[in-house]
């Protein structure tokens, strides 16, 4: 899962078996895409709605090279540190131009689809510039927004500490278009793969992750097939262990018994969930992805507040 990164798709290699696909990338030098990204967040808490957000994002991919063994793509994405201070204050976007788009250079082997970051110290050294330059600016213009801003960029500096994390970030926003390559489909039945993978809502701890692929059509009229892709998360463990801290917990402040066993019987109530789904459509002919539809949320339980639910729609389009 953490292996697949970057952009672009596949060319569709029909076996000698009359109903197995392999797809495999067939890229031209100076060929480039333009990614149009729209992602919307809704939050429910107790069933009712409290938040509805849309972004929107844009990337750029172009095959800078190619070589007998590999493809080498150029993907241009949004700065996400600056397009976040932007929001606190506007006039950041024309001071600091040069730090809006984050270069990253992938290398594709043409076999098996594997990809290597082999940029990752420019990029690392690049976001790590822009942090200092827009807090720079904050320090002089608006002061008072520092120390929000050192919070937002948290999570995002830690993202750029290592080339395995870069990787893993950026899997997540553009990976699927590396998903169906260097797989035998068979028309209608499903690839699964269960492998361990970082916890979402624990990040120091491994859950077991299964990824789901199913070609569900094919459309030769228009040179067109569809791939839906599933990620189940098992946290049943995470759960397990949340509940036994609690447990302790309360045996450490000295509740009794019956304190301890009414909180555990509340905890089995407790939910916590994630789905992720995906459909990809892909245009073999042009061997590129041309649509990204990805659903997902997360349901999580708290004792006291009770349930609270987010979901999120991201709309990808590649032209």
């Amino acid at each position: 899962m953490r292996k697949l990164l970057t952009a672009t798709f596949l060319t569709i290699s029909v076996l000698a078996f009359g109903q197995d696909y392999n797809f495999k990338p067939n890229w031209k030098k100076g060929e480039s895409k333009t990614v149009i990204i729209t992602h919307t967040e809704k939050e429910y808490k107790k069933g009712e709605l409290i938040s509805d957000t849309t972004t929107f994002n844009e990337a750029s991919i172009k095959v800078i090279k190619a070589s007998k063994e590999s493809y080498t793509l150029e993907i241009l994405y949004e700065n996400v540190a600056l397009k976040s201070a932007i929001e606190l204050y506007a006039k950041l976007g024309e001071e600091l131009a040069d730090y809006k788009n984050l270069k990253l250079i992938y290398k594709v082997n043409k076999e098996t689809a594997e990809s290597e970051l082999v940029n990752w110290k420019e990029a690392q050294d690049f976001m790590n510039e822009s942090f200092d330059q827009i807090t720079t600016i904050f320090e002089k213009k608006v002061p008072e927004m520092v120390s929000f801003t050192s919070l937002i960029f948290l999570p995002i500096k830690e993202i750029f500490k290592s080339k395995e994390n870069i990787e893993g970030y950026m899997e997540t926003e553009i990976g699927y278009i590396l998903t169906p390559f260097n797989k035998n489909f068979k028309l209608g039945e499903t690839i699964s793969k269960t492998e361990t993978s970082e916890n979402p809502f624990n990040p120091m701890q491994e859950i077991s992750a299964t990824t789901n692929l199913i070609l569900k059509e094919v459309d030769k009229n228009n040179s067109t097939c569809i791939i839906n892709q599933t990620i189940e998360l098992d946290l049943s463990e995470f759960k397990e262990m949340i509940k036994t801290m609690i447990q302790k917990m309360a045996q450490s402040f000295g509740a009794n018994d019956s304190i301890t066993d009414s909180t555990s019987k509340e905890f089995d109530e407790f939910e916590m969930d994630m789905t992720n789904e995906q459909i990809i459509t892909f245009d073999y002919k042009s061997s590129w992805v041309t649509k990204v539809l990805t659903t997902s949320s997360i349901i999580g339980t708290d004792p006291k507040e009770g349930k609270r639910k987010t979901e999120a729609i991201s709309t990808v389009i590649i032209k």
